[in-house]
C-alpha cells in the first residue's frame, strides 16, 4: 500500500471561499443599483443567504474514501 502524507494546512476552504463572494459581490451589485450605504448592507445579507443556499443543496459533496 502506499504511505502518503496530505499537507492540508494551506489547502483553501472552498465553501468558505463562495460565501465570501457572495457577501461581497452581493453589497456591490446591490450598492451599484442602489447607490445607499443601507442598500451594502442589504446586498451583503441577500449575498450571504444565496451563498448558504448554493453551498447546501447545489454544491453539496459527498465525502470520498480516499
Amino acid at each position: 500500500m502506499e504511505n502518503q502524507v496530505e499537507n492540508n494546512a494551506c489547502a483553501p476552504n472552498p465553501k468558505g471561499l463562495i460565501v465570501l463572494i457572495g457577501v461581497i459581490f452581493g453589497a456591490l451589485i446591490s450598492f451599484t443599483a442602489n447607490e445607499t450605504f443601507l442598500s451594502i448592507i442589504g446586498g451583503a445579507v441577500f449575498g450571504l443567504i444565496i451563498a448558504a443556499f448554493f453551498n447546501s443543496f447545489l454544491y453539496a459533496q459527498t465525502p470520498h474514501d480516499r
